[in-house]
């Protein structure tokens, strides 16, 4: 972890142009005491690539328009193909609970509704990561 603060990259599919969510866990995170990163839009590849330029301990993809089991598809294999195996991955937004059990056998490690405190997603990140593989 650079300067011992872990570090987040958020970021969003390529097509979600919701950012609220997004924005205001990135500040509970950064007042959490983590460094964050925010990838307005991106592919899977993309935001693969941009969590191995910023060395980052998390990424977190927020949805809000549907596709997230295709996000989840892509950017678990995207981020093991780029050599990203000890990283937490985490999604959050306007998910369907009745899939928060296949994204996690996708590989994301945790599925965080709307509404949440963001307190309780710093909590989480702190208590999983480093202890973490993606499967």
């Amino acid at each position: 972890m650079s300067n011992g603060k872990i570090r987040v990259l958020l970021a969003k599919k390529k097509i979600d142009v919701h950012g609220r969510g997004t924005k205001l866990i990135a500040r509970e995170l950064r007042d959490a005491g983590m460094e964050v990163i925010y990838y307005r839009y991106g592919t899977a590849e993309e935001i693969a690539k941009v969590a191995v330029q910023e060395d980052v301990n998390v990424v977190g993809v927020s949805i809000m328009t549907s596709g997230h089991l295709s996000v989840a598809e892509k950017l678990i294999p995207a981020l093991k193909k780029n050599g990203l195996t000890d990283l937490l991955v985490i999604m959050g937004g306007v998910i369907p609970g009745v899939d928060f059990e296949r994204l996690e056998k996708i590989g994301v490690h945790k599925v965080f509704p709307p509404g949440l405190p963001g307190e309780q997603v710093a909590e989480y990140i702190k208590s999983h990561v480093g202890k973490v593989t993606l499967k």
